[in-house]
This record gives structure tokens, C-alpha cells and sequence, in this order.
């Protein structure tokens, strides 16, 4: 959730191992980042296809009495409606 919102540098598996995905600011759950070249390969040749990576935010469980204070302080920063 914090990458989604604040940007960040995540590891994405690959047929090949594991890449690095820069994730803007702000990042939208469902956004999909196309992987050129990172998929299935084409048969007959040594060309792949690409990967597309979709982002799933996923949101805290059994939050800490101060993670609840600080959505709670966030909330009145940007009251929803």
C-alpha cells in the first residue's frame, strides 16, 4: 500500500527471474505495467513476448493501536465523501 501511494522499487517474478519494477507515486490498484520481452518465448525464433504485471494493493490487517492512530490522523487530513 505504501509503494502505491509513495512510489517505490518492487521485485516482479519472470520467466527469466526476478525483475525490478519502479512504481510511480500515486499508482492506482488494477494499473498494469507492460514487461517488453520479459514472456512466453515465440516459437521458431529467440524472441519473447511480453509480460504484463497488474498491481493488487493490499490492505493491513490486525493494525497496531498506532497504525490505527495515524489512519485515523490521515482521515482527518483527507475526510472521504
Amino acid at each position: 500500500m505504501a509503494t502505491a501511494v509513495l512510489g517505490g522499487e518492487i521485485q516482479v517474478p519472470t520467466l527469466k527471474g526476478k525483475l525490478a519494477l519502479k512504481i510511480p507515486p500515486e499508482t492506482q490498484n488494477g494499473r498494469t505495467f507492460r514487461l517488453a520481452g520479459q514472456g512466453m518465448p515465440h516459437l521458431g525464433d529467440s524472441t519473447h513476448g511480453d509480460l504484463f504485471a497488474k498491481v493488487g494493493v493490499v490492505l493491513p490487517t490486525k493494525l497496531s493501536d498506532k497504525e490505527k492512530e495515524l489512519f485515523e490522523q490521515l482521515s482527518q487530513l483527507r475526510p472521504s465523501g
